[in-house]
C-alpha cells in the first residue's frame, strides 16, 4: 500500500494513511464497504461514523495514538461541522482507494502521447488509386 500523505483540513495539517488493516476496520465500523462509505460521503447520505472513522483511522495509521487522534477530531469538530468534515473524510478515502501508479504497466490511456509512428515519408505517392473507375 501507499505511504502517508499530508492533508490540510479543519483540524490542521496532518499525515494520514489507510492501509488494508485500516480499510477493513473502517468497513467493520461503518458496516459497509470502503467504496460505499465514500459514495455515502459524496452523496451527502453519510452516517457520523462515515465521517469520523476515516479521519481517526487515517491519523492512527501514521503513528498517532488513539487518544491523541480522538482529541484532534474533537478539536476539529469544535471548529467545523460534521458536514464540512465529510469532505476531509471523502478525500482521505479517495487518496487511498482510488490512487493510480505513475509507472503503470500496460497500454497508455486514450489521448496519451505514444512514440509510435504510423507512416514513413516517401518521395513518391504510395500505391495505385483505389477510388476511381476501373480500367477497361
Amino acid at each position: 500500500m501507499r505511504g502517508s500523505e499530508t492533508i490540510v483540513w479543519p483540524g490542521g495539517e496532518h499525515e494520514f494513511r489507510l492501509g488494508i488493516g485500516e480499510l477493513r476496520a473502517l468497513e467493520q465500523r461503518c458496516d459497509a464497504g470502503c467504496a460505499v462509505v465514500m459514495m455515502r460521503l459524496l452523496g451527502q447520505q453519510w452516517k457520523i461514523d462515515d465521517v469520523i472513522q476515516p479521519i481517526r483511522l487515517g491519523l492512527m495509521a501514521t503513528g498517532t495514538p488513539q487518544d491523541a487522534a480522538q482529541k484532534i477530531i474533537d478539536s476539529a469538530m469544535d471548529m467545523a461541522s460534521p458536514y464540512a468534515l465529510a469532505i476531509t473524510a471523502a478525500e482521505i478515502l479517495r487518496r487511498f482507494i482510488m490512487w493510480e501508479m505513475d509507472d503503470k504497466p500496460g497500454e497508455p490511456q486514450a489521448g496519451a502521447e505514444s512514440p509510435t509512428q504510423t507512416r514513413f515519408q516517401t518521395d513518391e505517392p504510395g500505391g495505385p488509386v483505389t477510388t476511381g473507375p476501373e480500367p477497361s
